[in-house]
């Protein structure tokens, strides 16, 4: 059996994640590693790094570098890297030729033992009139430096994060670390918006294909399900190319996971952290889960009952019940099948945890390099706040004579979230030849979230008429969310076919988000005579929800290139291909509800204890009346199917073919350009309606590269992109969100969005981690979605659904530096400072229907407002300081963003905001010894609120607030 087979069999059976499974799995893995330091000894060094051409910054192919008097020597692969092996400790003087470049020579390159020395080298053209070129050699191990290097070359704007980065500011996740790329704010913890524009205008990849989203109700990926530990950098794409999907246009976020070392690598880290709010604090709200919550899974504790799982069962109504055993015992039996918590409860929060793991290697196999890397993180963190705020608000008269919004709800809200992640990647890479390379990927990621929630305050539009009416609502609910995705792909150059070059790729991928059991209560009262009430015309009834979503996904990627010499030894590239995608979803919503006993006949009322009410002995068949000759019936379930919801299902193809241009115009400038065309077709059906797309779409791409200098480039571009709806907003579905929160309605009549994007960037590459970029861009949006709110059914818990508006403008300003400080003054040479800010601006067009509603309260209304989700302004602030003689690194951010529009509100009432929430983070780390190193970081030292509110003439209405605390992590790290 092969380790993958292993893998993924324990991956997809939950039951064998017990501890002791997961016990015996460690002691192999540390008995798998031992064994591989004393298999692969580390008795000499190795030298690696890339060839590349000097004038085009471009990888070089089949270089031969060698070490002069050895026979020890390597050629370059298709990414232009080499690797010379088993190289004995000493000075060396390293040689790189190729056909038509001038040969150089690097004067003492030391290797040590254990270690890679990195030596990039840059060869000159034979048609420069040059002697052969001797350099020194020096160490170049700045990720960040390559990731800008990279970026000089890029066809496409773009902005990055590395390892590097990511280490330093003390990212636990994916999503983490994109608040601090240029241009970025991330919503929710884990969606990302790129220039201010919400998560349907970006689209997020994993090594170059688009990953499914695990969320039902987003189209975007959940970026918290990527554990940095995985991570080698993360790439945004900001303006299109022809090679690139068309359905985005704030950006593409594309995800490197972790590739093959050169030599044998084994890392080991693990953490623990304290929350000022939530950390061993005794009002940790919980309830009770099942024995593999540690591990992101349910154990089957929250399952639907076994005798609920055939879908065609009927509950018996109790009217007819009660005059039939059979009937009535089944009624007996379900209601009795669920789990009788139904209310949180405290306990104390334990310290939060993280570790990862990460091994990999490069060997020979049949005399081709292999390459390997597999690596495990875990974290589990517990989150709360209880004294949060929630309300609802309504404008009910002319603005010109209502001096403020009206109440219709305020809540005290408090609520414990346990959060467990975990992920896992291994990946494979073969060299059979210096022109070929093959690899496969296999990730995944497993994410359980546990909350408890409890709100508790006045509901004035249902009992203005009491004012010692108290409204209570408890929510309880699980949600499971994984990902495994995989991936095999290929790069190759046929030199006998003019030096066509072939990149592909597969790949199979699948997500899924289950909410087993989550289960809903409100009661209400009277806080003078203490009398509990539950009122069905009121709000709903206790209720208990099974929802499921599964997506599967798959891929194929097949880029050709062709490139030709053409004057001054300058290339031109031929780039052509196509891409094939198919997903199909399948939602699935079971939900019960408990119909109130018969109180006349002796059935308990609700005192106030809701684990006593929902007991056994007060569910299901209460006593059998003998007088009567009938079934008395306390509290049971019933299944009731909500009329605007249920099941749907989704399937979408998107086909696309591509051609473009890479042409050398002057030998400073550069033209890239082509088109794309896509064809997609989506369908979304659910019980009575349909959903349909079918768009044909041509979408060109200009790009012009200007040269100034060899360090200074000047880029301007336009690029015709498409944003389309998600299934679960074209879906004819409606759903509960709970906690007296919206039902949310699909829309099976949204079209595409089109946009057209313009873009012009100067970027000044200084030394080697160093830059400073202005952009600027302008985005035209026709038909762009947008996600709305109606309070005029508050009473119902309001409603969001989801419209086409006519048109949209998004235009801004990207500024960004990153400077070393040892130029300033020499007590300075270990600090840098680094920044990035985006000022944005857009408009939108309030469709005529909701303006004239809108004036109806406000004649003076403007006709225009800002895009849903977009930001005014980001902000991202570093000063570092980086001592490599003592191992030292110190890091302060600070991130902002400006008020955001959250949700658009109809029938008048202002629009509600999500205000700016500034976040200051410090890091330390220290090296200790060779190979060990601890870290220190403090997160949200301002311990700002979370708030969305309206505004009204001057006053803020609290829609949500809430603080989360201040975190103090320490942790310790080894590399072999």
């Amino acid at each position: 059996m092969s380790l993958y087979t292993i893998f993924h069999s324990l991956c997809l059976n939950k039951k064998m994640f017990t501890k002791k499974t997961i016990n015996n799995l460690l002691a192999v893995s540390v008995l798998t590693v031992l064994f591989s330091i004393n298999l692969f000894p580390q008795s000499t060094g190795a030298i690696s790094g890339r060839i590349i051409d000097l004038s085009t910054g471009e990888e070089l192919i089949g270089a031969n570098i060698f070490l002069e008097g050895t026979s020890l020597g390597a050629a370059s692969d298709l990414n232009g890297a080499y690797l010379i092996r088993s190289v004995p400790t000493g000075f060396y003087n390293l040689v790189a030729s190729m056909v038509g470049y001038k040969k150089l020579t690097v004067t003492g390159v030391e290797v040590k033992a254990d270690q890679t020395t990195k030596i990039d080298i840059t060869l000159s053209s034979e048609t420069i009139e040059t002697e052969e070129v001797i350099v020194t050699a020096r160490m170049l191990e700045n990720n960040e430096a390559t990731l800008l290097k990279l970026r000089q070359r890029s066809n496409s704007i773009s902005d990055a994060i590395s390892a590097e980065l990511i280490s330093r500011s003390g990212s636990s996740n994916a999503a983490d670390a994109m608040t601090k790329v240029t241009g970025a704010s991330v919503v929710g913890g884990k969606y990302v918006y790129v220039r201010g524009l919400g998560e349907r205008y970006s689209s997020t990849h994993l090594n170059g294909v688009e990953l499914p989203s695990a969320d039902p109700d987003k189209k975007s990926f959940n970026m918290d399900l990527f554990p940095t530990g995985v991570l080698d950098n993360i790439v945004t794409l900001k303006s299109f190319t022809p090679d690139k999907p068309g359905n985005f246009s704030g950006g593409i976020v594309d995800i490197a996971t972790k590739s093959y070392p050169d030599n044998f690598t084994l890392k080991l880290t693990g953490s623990s952290s304290y929350n000022s709010v939530t950390t061993l604090k005794d009002n940790f709200l919980t309830y009770s889960g099942g024995g593999s919550d540690w591990f992101g899974m349910d154990d089957g504790t929250r399952k639907m009952p076994d005798i609920l799982s055939n879908n065609d069962l009927t509950i018996p109504l109790t009217s007819t019940a009660r005059f039939d055993s059979e009937q009535a015992q089944l009624i007996d039996d379900i209601s009795k099948s669920f789990a009788p918590e139904m209310s949180p409860k405290f306990k104390t929060a334990p310290i939060n945890q993280s570790y990862s793991l990460s091994i990999g290697d490069q060997t020979e196999i049949f005399n081709m390099p292999l390459g390997f890397i597999g690596s495990y993180s875990y974290n589990r963190e517990f989150s709360s706040y209880e004294n949060g705020k929630s309300g609802r608000w309504k404008l009910t008269g002319d603005v010109n004579t209502v001096e403020s919004l009206s109440e219709l709800q305020f809540l005290n809200d408090s609520k414990g979230t346990d959060e467990v992640n975990w992920g896992g990647l291994i990946s494979l890479n073969l060299k059979p030849h210096s022109r070929h390379e093959i690899g496969a990927d296999f990730v995944y990621t497993q994410s359980g979230q546990s909350s408890a929630r409890y709100l508790e305050g006045r509901w004035l539009e249902q009992f203005n008429d009491n004012p010692n009416a108290i409204l209570q609502t408890r929510v309880l609910s699980y949600t499971e969310r994984n990902l495994q995705s995989y991936q095999i792909h290929g790069k190759h150059i046929f030199d006998d076919l003019l030096g066509l070059g072939v990149n592909w790729s597969g790949t199979i991928a699948s997500t899924t988000q289950e909410e087993p059991d989550a289960r809903y209560f409100t009661n209400h009262f009277n806080n003078e005579t203490l009398n509990y009430s539950i009122t069905r015309s009121t709000y709903p009834l206790p209720s208990r929800y099974f929802r499921n979503m599964n997506e599967d996904s798959k891929g194929l990627l097949v880029d050709l290139s062709l490139p030709i010499k053409v004057w001054d030894n300058h290339q031109v590239k031929f780039k052509f291909g196509g891409a094939f995608n198919e997903k199909e979803r399948a939602f699935t919503e079971r939900r019960f509800e408990y119909q109130l006993g018969e109180f006349s006949l002796g059935a308990p009322r609700y005192d106030g204890d809701p684990n006593f009410f929902f007991s056994p002995e007060n569910v299901g068949i209460l006593r059998y009346d003998s007088t009567r000759n009938r079934y008395v019936f306390a509290n049971t379930i019933t299944e009731t199917p909500d009329p605007k919801g249920g099941d749907y299902d989704g399937y979408e193809k998107v086909t696309a073919i591509y051609s473009m241009l890479e042409l050398p115009i002057l030998s400073n400038l550069k033209f890239i350009g082509g088109a794309r065309y896509e064809i997609a077709k989506m369908d979304v059906f659910g019980k009575d309606q349909r959903g349909f797309l079918d768009d044909k779409d041509l979408l060109p791409s200009l790009n012009l590269i200007y040269q100034l200098t060899d360090n200074m480039n000047i880029r301007t571009s336009y690029g015709k992109t498409l944003a389309r709806p998600n299934f679960r907003e074209k879906a004819p579905y409606a759903n509960f969100n709970f906690a007296a929160d919206f039902i949310f309605i699909g829309n099976p009549d949204l079209k595409r969005t089109l946009i057209d994007n313009y873009d012009l960037r100067w970027e000044w590459f200084l030394r080697p981690g160093e830059i400073i970029a202005v952009s600027g861009f302008y985005k035209n949006l026709k038909n762009p979605i947008e996600r709305v709110i109606n309070v005029l059914f508050a009473s119902e818990g309001g409603e969001v659904f989801y419209e086409n508006i006519d048109k949209a403008k998004v235009y801004g300003l990207e500024i960004e530096a990153r400077k070393q400080l040892d130029e300033v003054a020499d007590v300075l040479s270990n600090f840098s400072i680094g920044a990035n800010i985006s000022v944005i601006k857009s408009e939108v067009s309030i469709p005529e229907g909701e303006l004239e509603v809108i004036r109806n309260l406000n004649p003076d209304a403007e006709s225009t407002r800002q895009l849903q989700g977009q930001s005014p302004f980001i902000l991202n602030m570093e000063l570092g300081y980086d001592n490599l003689n003592s191992g030292t690194n110190i890091s302060l951010f600070y991130n902002v963003f400006g008020d955001r529009l959250a949700e658009i509100s109809i029938g008048g009432t202002p629009d509600i905001f999500e205000r700016s929430r500034p976040m200051l983070d410090l890091t330390f780390s220290q090296i200790i010894l060779t190979n060990f190193n601890m870290r220190v970081a403090v997160k949200n030292l301002l311990n700002s609120p979370y708030k969305l509110t309206h505004e009204f003439k001057g006053a803020e209405y609290i829609r949500t607030e809430y603080k989360t605390g201040t975190s103090i992590s320490i942790g310790f790290g080894y590399n072999f």
